[in-house]
């Protein structure tokens, strides 16, 4: 007993997806690539705060992390953590919904 009809028509089904994905990435590709080029002018106090915000000291807290951690005196509390990841996941549910 042979079964191929199955199989082939799975195989067809896959193939015609797969070429119809071909086409309709080859489409978008298309309509991207015909839009008009824009562009942005930046003010000059735009860059000026660009540059300060690059070259601000850290804050308070990130300096007594830092000290922190090269005197091997930092801790990490597992809790926390678990807490911020469980809280961010339950926010993203929310998002999705």
């Amino acid at each position: 007993m042979k079964i191929t009809n199955g199989q082939n028509y799975y195989l067809n089904a896959v193939n015609q997806n797969k070429q119809a994905t071909v086409q309709s990435n080859s489409k978008a590709v298309e309509s991207t690539t015909k839009k008009e080029h824009i562009s942005v002018d930046i003010s000059d106090e735009a860059r000026k705060l660009s540059k300060a915000s690059l070259n601000a000291a850290p804050s308070e807290k990130a300096a007594a992390i830092k000290a922190a951690i090269q005197a091997g005196t930092y801790t990490v509390s597992a809790e926390k953590i678990a807490s911020g990841i469980r809280d961010t996941m339950v926010a993203q549910k929310k998002v999705e919904k």
